[in-house]
Order: C-alpha cells, then structure tokens, then sequence
C-alpha cells in the first residue's frame, strides 16, 4: 500500500501542516525539521499526489518557457531552468515564440488565457515587441526575462554586462599589439549584439583607434556567420591581424575559414569569441573568450520567478552579472 502524507508525518514526527509546507517549499519550517521530513519522504518512497496539490492551490505547477528554435547554447539554458524548477516541484512547458508570428501570439494567449501556466520565462529575443509585456500585465501572470532588448520597461530580468565584457577582451587585443580588429556582430535583434558591438567601439576610441567600417560585419551568432564574415573580412588589404567574432559559435566558424585559407592561429591571426560554452576550451589552441555565468543567470531567473508564483517581494528584481575574461591560446602579440 502507497504511503501516505499521515505516514510521512509520523515518521518524521510533525504535523501534516508541516509536510505539506516542505512539500511546497513554504516558509517558516526549521532546517532540522525539513531535512526530517525529507528524510522520512525518501524512506517511505511517498509521491506527493499533484493532481490534487493542483486543485487545493488553483494552480498548474506548470513554468512556460518562451525560445526561439535553435542556437546560443539554449540547451544549456533549459538545462539548467528546469535542474532548478524540479526542486521547487514544477514542471516546464517549453514554447516556441516568434515575435512577429500571429500564430505564437495566440498560442501564447490561449496558454494564458486557460491558465496552463503559472508563469513565465522569456529567452531573447522573444521579447522584441511589446506583446508578451501587456499580456502579463493584463493576465497578473508573473513574467522574468532573461538578457531582454528593453530593459527600461518595469519588468523583472537577469541578464549579464556583454558591454564591458566585450570593452575587457577588445582591450586585451589591443593590449597585445593588435590594431586592425575585425569584429562580427550578431543577431539585430538581440540585445547582447548591440552591448558587444558598443563595448569593441569603446574600446578602440578609448585607444585611440578608429572603428573601421570594413573590419566589421553583419553576421550570425553560428559557425555559418563565423565562417561567412571572416571569408569576407580576410580579403581586406591589409587584413586583419584579429577577429572578434562577436560569439564562441561564430568564432569557430572564423577558425575552420582561416583554416581552410592557410591561416595559422595566433601566429598570423588571433581568433577570440563571447560566452565561453564548454567547446572553447576543447578546440586546439584553446579559445579566448568571455565567460557569461549563465548557470547563474538562469538560476537566479527561475529562483525570482518562483519567489513572484509564492507570492514573495523580490528585493531586488532587475539584475545584470558581471563577465570574466579567460585568455587562452587563440591570442598572442603581432608577430614584428
């Protein structure tokens, strides 16, 4: 016979009040005691019964998270997402939305609409229009964005300094004797496209050193945008002696183009990324790039989002991460 939530409270010696407050991650119960509860929950195999948790509490236990298909180590990111909402006993309902498709909006709409979730998680950049922010203003449905475009609208984010993180690594090329810095700018539609393209420029003028036009090319945050822009930038006359590829994706693609060309790295090119995924230090020679904390970013969005479901203030709901430069092999001084 399956354990019960009476047969939990007995073994751990509370009430059935307090297994349900561990149950649901509530407040107000004393770390001995939780771990208690916790402890007889795993002796006793006891499942929780959600159907019936969802019915007391008129809500869906359910976190839609908004994305658009494909890239940007978005693996990675629902990983992570969904490692920390299953301790917190949510499920996820992954969603993809495309701002200016009719379609999503009003298959995001209907989600609202019937209360199959009880909040949500943005991904840029599905929150380039102004849809997503008057539906949960119209709904209540508490929303947290991840890196949004608009950060002035009054709503909860965590996102990470891509403006300084791309000003320390043009810097550090500069530093190493590089003055003709190709740089690949990413999607249009991604704030961290602008923030990096901002951060190179602003560095190059604090040096001294004009932004040349031809040195910087519209691109894709991919190999294919990589490998693309740097065909096209490696027959400048006289080319480039480093490229900021804007992203680790792109700069992959960079690597395979000056490969292919005859191009050794860092000998005759230095070759950096943004966002520091786990091939950045698996390819040979190592990349350098700028490490985003992601795993803290999601988590910290999930935390505040689930903080928001519970009915809690969030102190301090707009958050931007610092980023770490990591120099490895892909960068070396100009060869004289």
């Amino acid at each position: 016979m399956a354990a019960t939530i009476k047969d939990v409270a007995r073994l751990a010696g509370c009430s059935i009040k307090t297994v349900s407050r561990v149950i649901n991650n509530e407040p107000y119960v004393t770390e001995e005691t939780r771990a208690r509860v916790n402890s007889a929950i795993r002796e006793l195999n006891f499942a929780p019964n959600i159907s019936a948790r969802r019915l007391v509490q008129q809500r869906s236990f359910v976190i839609g998270i908004l994305l658009l298909a494909g890239g940007y180590g978005q693996s990675e990111l629902l990983s992570r997402l969904m490692e920390t909402g299953y301790e917190y006993h949510y499920d996820f309902l992954v969603q993809t939305y495309f701002p200016t498709s009719t379609t999503s909006k009003e298959k995001l709409a209907r989600l609202v609409r019937e209360r199959r979730v009880d909040g949500l998680v943005t991904t840029p950049p599905c929150d380039m229009d102004d849809y997503i922010a008057g539906l949960v203003v119209q709904s209540g449905i508490p929303l947290v964005r991840i890196n949004p475009y608009d950060r002035l609208i009054d709503l909860p984010y965590v996102a990470e300094d891509d403006f300084q993180g791309a000003r320390s690594l043009t810097a550090h090329l500069i530093g190493l004797g590089h003055r003709r810095i190709a740089f690949f700018k990413g999607p249009r539609n991604h704030r961290m496209s602008a923030d990096r393209y901002l951060g190179y420029k602003a560095a190059l003028e604090e040096h001294g050193l004009p932004v040349r036009p031809e040195l910087v090319k519209n691109s894709e945050f991919n190999f294919d945008g990589g490998y693309t822009a740097a065909r096209l930038v490696i027959e400048e006359d006289p080319a480039p002696t480093a490229i900021f590829a804007g992203s680790d994706e792109a700069a992959l693609g960079a690597i395979f183009a000056m490969q292919e060309a005859g191009r050794r790295m860092p000998e005759d090119i230095s070759i950096a990324g943004f966002d520091d995924l786990a091939h950045a230090k698996e390819v040979w020679p190592g990349l350098t790039s700028v490490s985003v904390p992601y795993n803290v970013i999601v988590e910290r969005a999930t935390l505040m989002l689930i903080d928001l479901l519970n009915g809690k203030t969030v102190d301090q709901p707009q958050v931007v991460y610092p980023t770490r430069l990591v120099v490895r092999g892909s960068t070396a001084a100009v060869e004289t």
